[in-house]
């Protein structure tokens, strides 16, 4: 799409307004939207703060929020959540104060968690800090040390991500079913077998951590680059969340090229614990 998806419009209003309200209705005060678009964040009416770590993925984000934020509880969204529930924002926080013991407490749906979704005590921070001073980037990472609460019986719908252009059908943007997508479970399969991977990232972006092996083509700089990329195997494009790249697919696509979006992007690929490269590399 070119920009954050967190600027995209979902019946007029923004998703990181429409996270934002969801926690405020919540009763979250105060509410904060960390990294990303800051001057877009903050045009919509969003107090926004910079991640110090950004380009290190979610665990990062969480890190950054609960340093800023002076409250023994914190709650952090994903900004793709385009009908997130306060019902299910305050079901975490209950959760955690039923969990005296515990210091974050993340929903599951069919047996897989929701990291993107939790309640956060403040004390975790250190255990945060470590795991990413070490390297780590996954939030499942440090789940285990910090005594996490699996809670189910949360409304499925609201813990929805617009990951996939079909999964928000108001936004015209994210509506083409012609784009191609997978997701990084599928991106690692295809990965371990040699696939030609397309970051179109900006540098600094790619820089800060990328699928080991990926080429750089920053989507500003595609239509005048695409005589480098191979026409002869499929290109598996990714960006941070899947918005640029998926404009980059239609693009791709439109000049005879087989290409495929990476739903989630570096962001899902870095969360689900895959190997990340950092500094310069091809492209």
């Amino acid at each position: 799409m070119g920009r954050d998806k967190a600027l995209l419009e979902v019946d007029g209003t923004p998703l990181a307004v429409r996270v934002a309200r969801a926690l405020a209705a919540a009763g979250a005060d105060p509410v904060l939207a960390v990294g990303g678009d800051l001057e877009g964040l903050r045009v919509v009416g969003l107090e926004a703060i910079g991640d110090p770590r950004q380009g290190d993925g979610p665990l990062a984000g969480i890190a950054a929020a609960l340093a800023a934020i002076d409250a023994p509880v914190v709650v952090v969204l994903a900004c793709d959540l385009p009908d997130a529930d306060p019902a299910n924002v305050r079901a975490v926080v209950a959760a955690l104060a039923a969990h005296p013991a515990a210091s974050v407490a993340v929903p599951v749906v069919d047996g897989h968690l929701e990291p993107l979704h939790a309640a956060w005590r403040r004390s975790a921070l250190p255990v945060i800090t470590a795991a990413l001073d070490a390297g780590e980037r996954s939030v499942r990472s440090v789940f285990a040390p910090l005594g996490a609460v699996e809670v189910a019986g949360l409304d499925p719908a609201g813990l929805r991500n617009a990951n996939f252009p079909s999964d928000v059908g108001q936004t015209g943007a994210m509506t083409d079913a012609s784009v191609p997508e997978i997701d990084v479970e599928e991106l690692a399969r295809r990965h371990a077998a040699g696939a030609f991977v397309l970051d179109v990232r900006q540098p600094d972006e790619y820089e800060a951590g990328h699928v080991p092996g990926a080429v750089l083509v920053p989507l500003d700089q595609l239509e005048g680059r695409q005589g480098e990329l191979p026409a002869d195997q499929p290109l598996l494009v990714i960006c941070k969340s899947g918005g640029r790249s998926a404009a980059a697919v239609k693009a791709l696509s439109a000049a005879g090229y087989d290409a495929t979006n990476v739903a989630g992007g570096t962001m899902a690929w870095i969360d689900a614990g895959n190997p990340v490269a950092e500094g310069p590399g091809a492209g």
